[in-house]
């Protein structure tokens, strides 16, 4: 998940609304993704192949990146200043929602030590022999590394393994600036092949794009890539663009949103497993497209609602898994006890599905304005103390 800001820092002014609603929107999308009980929403075939929603989110943030500060990390303070900013603006609420799932994994062990809850067939209790969620887990969450094939399995907070995988892809992002700036179209042209090696080679490897906590670095980088390779093209076709008459591009853009967004569709729905690998067109002409904010479904897309979910779709994305987790808890305690054919009914799911992303969205307000905001100001306003040696001279 991309935690990227489609605000230009130093001044610049422009500002990607229709890409920045999808954003939004796309956060909802991923917390349905991951609801545990049956809607008619949940049960659609677009969020049954909807891991690929997740290369989007990629692309958005390699778009970004590069359009945002490819001519500013160009030496080794621009470099440091950039890591320290992406650093400050994932870190905290990572971190905080890591303490979350850590209480909820002690609670667990609390609850079956005192016989409150027993386990699931085939389930393991957090930090007992064989448990996925342990002391080498966690540390792997507080490093960062656990995308990085260090664990065998998605732990602690699932939906993290992407904040993972893009850190490291921002490393990649910045040796790339400072050592092997793309700028001529044939550097691009090599990305875009390294963007299709990857493909390919994940392929051989999965059976679908729903790649997370073994080889989730190489998905990002690949995503990544693409979004670098779509704000080229961006930059290479705006001045056109910018030269059509204000009707004209309204009547074209449209036309060019509704077919791809038809076409995105299309492809999240009929072409899953294998097929997924060939979402790089997708992605690209998705990326180009609604950069330019030209048609009619860019106009719906920048909606201030829209805006407003972008705005916390980082809370969204990080803090829905624990929240699901809590309904679904609810739900087979409550709900089962008073309605005990609830879910039998997808319309009982359905208005579930509704109390929980209200749920979603009032907590990653909070979780935003009291964590994210914070604790991303605290760590880029930090500095480390410097020893100072006072000398006293005595007669």
């Amino acid at each position: 998940m991309s935690a990227g800001t489609p605000h230009k820092p130093y001044g610049h002014s422009e500002y990607f609304a229709a890409l920045d609603g999808f954003r939004g929107l796309l956060a909802l999308f991923v917390a349905i993704y991951h609801t545990i009980w049956f809607s008619h929403i949940n049960s659609l075939t677009f969020f049954n192949n909807g891991a690929v929603i997740i290369d989007l989110f990629f692309a958005l943030s390699g778009f970004l990146m590069f359009h945002l500060y490819g001519d500013k990390v160009n030496d080794r303070e621009s470099a440091k200043t950039f890591m320290k900013r992406r650093f400050s603006r994932i870190y905290p609420l990572h971190l905080f929602m890591l303490m979350i799932f850590l209480a909820f994994a002690l609670a667990r062990l609390m609850a079956n030590k005192v016989g409150i809850a027993t386990l699931d067939a085939g389930e393991t209790l957090p930090f007992t022999p064989g448990a996925q969620e342990g002391w080498g887990s966690l540390l792997s969450h507080l490093t960062l590394t656990h995308a990085m094939g260090v664990n065998d399995s998605l732990t602690y907070n699932p939906p993290s393994w992407t904040i993972s995988a893009e850190f490291f892809t921002y490393l990649v992002f910045v040796g790339m600036m400072l050592w092997a700036k793309p700028k001529k179209t044939f550097h691009f042209i090599v990305l875009g092949g390294f963007v299709a090696l990857i493909y390919a080679a994940l392929s051989c490897l999965k059976p679908s794009m729903d790649i997370t906590y073994d080889y989730a670095f190489f998905r990002c980088v690949a995503g990544f890539f693409l979004g670098l390779i779509a704000a080229r093209l961006y930059g290479a076709y705006k001045p056109k663009v910018d030269g059509l008459e204000a009707k004209t591009r309204s009547l074209i853009f449209s036309i060019l949103e509704g077919a791809v967004l038809i076409g995105s569709v299309i492809f999240v729905i009929y072409c899953g497993g294998k097929l997924q690998f060939l979402v790089a067109p997708v992605l690209l002409a998705f990326m180009v497209t609604f950069a330019f904010d030209g048609g009619v479904f860019s106009k719906v897309m920048s909606a201030k609602p829209l805006h407003y979910l972008a705005k916390i779709s980082y809370s969204t994305y990080m803090t829905h898994v624990i929240i699901s987790i809590a309904f679904s808890i609810f739900a087979g305690r409550v709900l089962s006890v008073h309605m005990p054919n609830w879910d039998n009914s997808l319309w009982a799911g359905d208005a579930l599905l509704a109390v929980y992303l209200c749920a979603v969205v009032a907590f990653s307000h909070l979780t935003y304005h009291y964590v994210e905001v914070p604790g991303g100001r605290f760590i880029r306003n930090f500095k480390r103390p410097t020893l100072t040696k006072t000398v006293t001279e005595t007669a």
